[in-house]
C-alpha cells in the first residue's frame, strides 16, 4: 500500500482503542453497548482477520435472541480517500496457498476491524427475536461495539459443543445457535435450495516461515461449519430486505441466474444412459431433490462427484444495482433466495462496504455518499468488483493446483521416485482420451492415449487396445480408475503441471 492510502489509517497505529464510553463521545454516539453479551467468533484455523461473531441468548418470553456482528469497517474506510480508491480498484482479498493479498492495509484487517477476543471492537449488528423454530419475529440493526468472549476454530467450538459435561452459559449460547441453523437449514432447503459440493483442499506446508509443501488432504467440515453459514445467510437476506426497502434504485445486491436448462442436457443424458437416473432441472427445488436421489449404494463419492458437475452447469453471481434489472431477476438460484447481498465479510470485500454504508444511511446512522445515490456510478463500481472476483477465485485455483503438484512431488520423494496412486472418477470421454476427477485432492486431469481407441459418444465409452496383449479396456464416464499422479515440466512455462496417466500398465496412456 502505499504512502497516500498509509495516511488514511488512524495515527495511533497498533495503540488504537475504543475510547471509554463518555456522554458526548462521537464513537459511542447512536451505538448499541453489547459488550457484555456472550459474543464469540467461529472461524477456520489461523484466521486473522475476522469478519464476524454470534452470539445467542433465550428470552423470557421463549423465543431466542441470535445476532451477528460484523466488523465495522466502514467507520475507518471513508468514501473518496485514497485508501477507498484502493479497496475500490483490489475489489477482493486474494487467498493463494502461502500469502494472503489483502484488499486493506493488514492494521485494519488482521487488527483495529478483525474481530478479536478479549478487546473492544466496533462491529455492526443484525440482532434477530426467533421462535424456536427459528421464524423471524422481527429484526434490528445497529452500530455497536462488542467484545468478543473467544475465538474458536470450527473443530474447537465442535468439541466444546459436543460435550455434554460442559453447561457454561458460551457453551449453551452455541449450542442455541446450531439448534437455530439446523431449523434454518432444513427451511432454506424445503424452499428448494441447492446443496452443491465443492471438495476444499488443505495443503500442508513445512513451516509457517516455508512455503515447502508437504503433504495434501480434503479439508473436514463439521457441524459448525454449517452453523456459521445460515447465520451468515440470514445475515445477508436480511440486510439485503433493509437496504432494498431504502434504496429502491441504488442497492448492492447480489444474484444467481437460473441457469439455462440445455445447460444440464448432457449431464442429464449421462445419468440417464449411464446410470438410470432422471435429474429433474425445472426450478431449483426440483433440481436440490433430484441431486438428493443421484445415489449409488456401492459408492459413497458419487453423489458428491453428481453435485461437481452439476455445480458446472450453472452460470456465475454477480453483484448488481437494485435499479438496473427487473425486481422479478433479483433472485438467487443456488440459495433460493428472492433477494440476496454480501454483509458479513467487509474486510475482505468491497462489496460490502459499499452495503454497510447504505445500511447505515437506512438506519439513519449515517448519510449516504452521493456516489451511492447514482445506478450508474454503483453499476460501474460493481463491474470492476465482479471482474476482481472472478481473477481472485482464479487465481485462488491456479495456486492451489500448483501446490498441490508441489505437495505430490515431495510424497513422490519420499516414496522413492514412486508415483503417486489415487482412485479417481471419469467424468467426460473423448475421440482419445478421458477427463478424471480426482476427489480426495480436488483435482481434474486429462489422459490421453496412444494409438487406436474406440470411442462410442452415445454411450460416453472409450475401449482402449491392451499394449502387452491382454484384454482391451472399457471406460464410461462414472466409473472409477486408480491414476499415478506425475509433476512435470511445461516446456513453454517452465512451470510444473500435474499429469495423469492410469496406473498399472498395459494400456497406452499419457
Amino acid at each position: 500500500f502505499g504512502r497516500a492510502v498509509r495516511e488514511c489509517l488512524p495515527q495511533e497505529g497498533d495503540s488504537w482503542v475504543v475510547p471509554p464510553k463518555e456522554e458526548g463521545s462521537p464513537i459511542w454516539s447512536g451505538r448499541a453497548d453489547l459488550r457484555d453479551l456472550l459474543i464469540c467468533s467461529i472461524d477456520p484455523p489461523g484466521c486473522q482477520d475476522i469478519d464476524d461473531a454470534l452470539h445467542a441468548r433465550p428470552l423470557p418470553n421463549g423465543n431466542i435472541e441470535a445476532g451477528v456482528h460484523i466488523a465495522d469497517v466502514s467507520h475507518f474506510v471513508h468514501s473518496d480517500t485514497p485508501m477507498d480508491s484502493e479497496a475500490a480498484s483490489r475489489g477482493t482479498t486474494v487467498y493463494l496457498v502461502d500469502q494472503r493479498i489483502d484488499m486493506l492495509p493488514s492494521l485494519l484487517g488482521t487488527n483495529l476491524c478483525s474481530l478479536r477476543p478479549h478487546v473492544e471492537r466496533l462491529a455492526f449488528s443484525a440482532i434477530w427475536e426467533l421462535t424456536p423454530m427459528a421464524e423471524i419475529v422481527n429484526v434490528r440493526f445497529t452500530k455497536s461495539v462488542i467484545a468478543s468472549k473467544m475465538a474458536f476454530t470450527y473443530e474447537e467450538a465442535q468439541k466444546r459443543m459436543d460435550q455434554r459435561s460442559l453447561s457454561d452459559p458460551l457453551t449453551e449460547s452455541i449450542r442455541l445457535l446450531n439448534l437455530l441453523a439446523k431449523k434454518l437449514k432444513a427451511a432454506r432447503m424445503a424452499a428448494g435450495a441447492l446443496n452443491l459440493a465443492s471438495p476444499e483442499i488443505k495443503i500442508h506446508l513445512q513451516s509457517a516461515e516455508s512455503s515447502d509443501p508437504i503433504d495434501v488432504e480434503q479439508k473436514a467440515l463439521f457441524e459448525t461449519n454449517s452453523l456459521v453459514e445460515e447465520f451468515m445467510l440470514l445475515a445477508n437476506v436480511s440486510v439485503a430486505r433493509r437496504i432494498h426497502e431504502a434504496f429502491p434504485q441504488t442497492a448492492v445486491l447480489r444474484r444467481h441466474v437460473a441457469p439455462p436448462k440445455t445447460n444440464f442436457e448432457k449431464l442429464q443424458d449421462i445419468l440417464m444412459k449411464r446410470k438410470g437416473i432422471k435429474l429433474d432441472v425445472s426450478s431449483s427445488g426440483a433440481l436440490a431433490s433430484s441431486l438428493d436421489r443421484c445415489i449409488d449404494p456401492n459408492e459413497p463419492s458419487f453423489n458428491t462427484l453428481v453435485r461437481i458437475m452439476a455445480t458446472r452447469c450453472m452460470l456465475a453471481a454477480e453483484y448488481f444495482a437494485s435499479g438496473s434489472v427487473a425486481r422479478d431477476a433479483f433472485s438467487h438460484y443456488g440459495l433460493a433466495s428472492p433477494i440476496y447481498t454480501h454483509f458479513t465479510s467487509p474486510i475482505r470485500r468491497y462489496a460490502d462496504v459499499l452495503v454497510h454504508r447504505q445500511l447505515s444511511a437506512a438506519i439513519d446512522f449515517s448519510p449516504l455518499h452521493a456516489g451511492l445515490h447514482s445506478g450508474q456510478r454503483v453499476e460501474q463500481i460493481l463491474d470492476n468488483v465482479n471482474r476482481r472476483h472472478r481473477m481472485a477465485q482464479m487465481a485462488s485455483r491456479a495456486s492451489t493446483e500448483f501446490y498441490t503438484g508441489l505437495a505430490l512431488k515431495a510424497r513422490e520423494t519420499l516414496a522413492g521416485g514412486t508415483l503417486p496412486k489415487e482412485n479417481a472418477f471419469v467424468i467426460r470421454t473423448f475421440r482419445n482420451g478421458i477427463s478424471v476427477f480426482v476427489s480426495g485432492l480436488g483435482l481434474e486431469g486429462l489422459i490421453l492415449f496412444e494409438g487406436a481407441v474406440k470411442y462410442d459418444a452415445e454411450g460416453y465409452t472409450v475401449t482402449i487396445p491392451s499394449t502387452s496383449g491382454g484384454a482391451e479396456l472399457q471406460l464410461s464416464v462414472f466409473d472409477q480408475v486408480e491414476v499415478e499422479i506425475s509433476i512435470e515440466k511445461d516446456k513453454n512455462t517452465q512451470q510444473g503441471k500435474v499429469k495423469m496417466q492410469l496406473a498399472g500398465g498395459g494400456h497406452g496412456s499419457r
